[in-house]
């Protein structure tokens, strides 16, 4: 590290103005704001957030990094994935949760977690039920999004939250353009991990996760934009 003296002088709120930057893309990207193959191009940006162009250039390339965006040469696209790579990330995503699910369960069973944290969970689980009954396909994703990422922090494990909430960024604006034409938005598997968390019981969470990541991972390929639907 160089000495204090030595440093080269920083700009204030450069930085400050950078995390900002990348946190509101960041947001719009996941929230549906942007859509999967959109041109973006830094003046569009700077328009877009009232900001300056060094803190969206510098958040343009965190959001490369993370994969939610790519290069073109002239500006950046919005990221898509393929049905494979959508598999790849499901796979991940399906371990990770489980894993999730399990270490929350066993937070339960040796009484690491609150009442408060407990009722939290259900009323996360409860607000995917509702807006899916509702059919308000935007509000059921950020829902289930909360919901998953609940779980995260139950686990206790803050690498295992940081993983999940960079793979849920990567496949959500796929996974919110398929929910939007699914005709049932109902989680059927939240109540059971719910249940199985509560009870502190770390192999029925676990199990209970791993299928309700399989099925979603089953009907996001049925629904994906560029299946090849050939017998």
């Amino acid at each position: 590290m160089l000495p204090t003296g030595d440093r080269p002088a920083e700009r204030p709120g450069v930085h400050n103005q950078a995390e900002l930057a990348y946190r509101r893309l960041r947001e719009r990207l996941i929230s549906g704001h942007y859509h999967p193959g959109d041109r973006l191009t830094e003046l569009g940006i700077c328009d877009d957030l009232g900001m300056s162009r060094t803190p969206v250039r510098e958040a343009l390339r965190r959001l490369q990094s993370d994969g939610l965006v790519t290069s073109t040469g002239r500006g950046v696209v919005v990221s898509s994935l393929s049905p494979q790579e959508m598999l790849h990330a499901t796979q991940v995503h399906g371990a990770l949760d489980a894993l999730a699910a399990k270490l929350a369960a066993v937070a339960q069973r040796d009484g690491m977690l609150s009442p408060a944290q407990l009722g939290a969970l259900k009323e996360a689980s409860r607000r995917v039920e509702e807006r899916g009954e509702a059919g308000d396909a935007p509000g059921a994703w950020r829902a289930n999004l909360d919901f998953h990422m609940m779980l995260a922090r139950l686990s206790g494990n803050p690498l295992l939250e940081d993983a999940l909430d960079r793979i849920w960024a990567r496949f959500a604006i796929v996974s919110l353009s398929n929910i939007s034409r699914r005709a049932d938005l109902t989680p059927v598997q939240h109540e059971a991990i719910v249940r199985a968390i509560i009870d502190g019981d770390p192999e029925g969470a676990e199990a209970a996760a791993a299928e309700h990541v399989r099925e979603a991972a089953a009907m996001y390929g049925e629904n994906h934009p560029d299946r090849d639907t050939r017998a």
